[in-house]
């Protein structure tokens, strides 16, 4: 089974920042690409806000703020996520805009990176088309606030391996999430029920 050190997130919004902030929280480094580094700049000052916020609360120490800030790394350059042993997609829900991305990271990142999209509504088996290596496709579809709520949907698609699976399940767990295995059909199994 693949030993997941180095994180990627794509996408520096709402979600792919709590997504970034949770691998953090927990030891991973990450590094967060967006289109600019605008988008990267507001994301990290998200991410700084929401562990202040837990600073107030007595959840975090200031010195454990600095601590899951140091461990993020921002970037507008894709070419940065080559190091990475998974790659979450975190971008809008466009399904153009997500193949698109699936096809420029087929052509950068390592044959053995996990990737992973974060969709609610799109299918796991369609987007793998887009990415040269389907077996190491997968959904990993967090729920908001990522950092907080426990809940992951794990979508295998059609060519999804078995060992791709399970390594995300035990990455999933490692995170402190609850992961549940879902099919691949419209709504997976939260938002369709």
């Amino acid at each position: 089974m693949k030993v997941i050190k180095t994180t990627g997130v794509v996408g520096a919004g709402t979600m792919g920042a709590a997504i970034a902030q949770k691998f953090a929280q927990d030891g991973f480094k990450v590094i967060l690409a967006d289109r600019s580094l605008e988008f990267i700049q507001k994301g990290l000052a998200g991410i700084r806000n929401t562990l202040e916020e837990g600073v107030k609360r007595n959840v975090f120490s200031e010195s454990q703020v600095n601590e899951v800030m140091s461990r993020i790394t921002g970037t507008a350059d894709l070419m940065d996520l080559k190091r990475c042993d998974l790659v979450v997609e975190a971008i809008f829900e466009d399904f153009c805009a997500k193949e698109e991305l699936f096809n420029k990271l087929s052509f950068i990142l390592s044959n053995d990176c996990i990737v992973a999209t974060n969709t609610s509504s799109f299918s796991v088996t369609e987007l793998s088309k887009s990415i040269t290596y389907k077996e190491r496709f997968v959904g990993l579809h967090f729920f908001y606030h990522a950092a907080k709520n426990r809940l992951v949907e794990i979508i295998p698609g059609e060519l999804t391996a078995l060992e791709t699976l399970e390594t995300v399940s035990q990455f999933v767990s490692l995170v402190g999430k609850d992961p549940i295995i879902c099919k691949d059909v419209y709504g997976f199994a939260v938002n369709r029920f």
